[in-house]
């Protein structure tokens, strides 16, 4: 194998084997302890670890081309209280994908649900895992494509504590609040880049500057 391909910037299989697991604590959410063996260049290597299981998410970019807008919400996040910053942090809408649900199922309602707007045209953008050293959580990030000037003041689901404050931005504005330090949210950061490196494409999958 080339030097360049055996370092080459891409996940590879590992070879696992001797997995055994535990169901360490269940409420909205469950802790499990996982273990095994890994093989690694310098021998056989035993990994235990304390997996917090949240499950597969659907996150989106909305986007509105007509405005060259992009829609987020602010909502309170108790860790981020904890953390002593500012807790009405600015996201992307997106939450957990439901049991038989389909990803870009649950980013169409998840927009309906934290934005009170219904996409036109949702494109899939890429799977990535915010935290793989504790958390089991699949990502699904979407660009949905959106009529900003119906956005309603307030939206979310009050049966499920939520409340959310949705709000059109210019793109370049929020690049300059990532720039700047002045957003947390990891997801908004993530999706937010990925839209900066594909915006010119999106913009003329939609009909705006062929």
């Amino acid at each position: 194998m080339a030097d360049d391909e055996h370092h080459a910037a891409e996940d590879r299989p590992a070879a696992f084997s001797g997995h055994r697991s535990e169901l360490l604590f269940k409420a909205y959410r469950s802790i499990e302890r996982h273990e095994g063996i890994v093989a690694t260049a310098q021998g056989p290597m035993k990994v235990e670890r304390d997996v917090y299981r949240i499950g597969v998410a659907a996150v989106i970019v909305a986007y509105d081309p007509a405005r060259d807008l992009v829609v987020l919400q602010r909502q309170f996040r108790f860790p981020v209280h904890l953390a002593g910053l500012d807790a009405l942090i600015v996201e992307l809408p997106g939450g957990i994908v439901e049991p038989g649900e389909a990803p870009e199922a649950a980013a169409r309602r998840e927009a309906i649900e934290e934005l009170g707007v219904a996409p036109t045209d949702i494109i899939p953008a890429f799977t990535f895992l915010p935290s793989p050293g504790s958390l089991f959580e699949e990502v699904h990030l979407f660009v949905a494509r959106i009529d900003a000037c119906t956005l309603p003041a307030h939206a979310g689901k009050r049966a499920e504590a939520e409340f959310t404050e949705p709000f059109a931005v210019s793109p370049d504005a929020v690049l300059a609040a990532i720039d700047a330090d002045r957003l947390s949210h990891g997801f908004t950061i993530i999706g937010m880049l990925w839209f900066a490196r594909h915006r010119a494409r999106l913009r003329q999958r939609w009909g705006f500057d062929p």
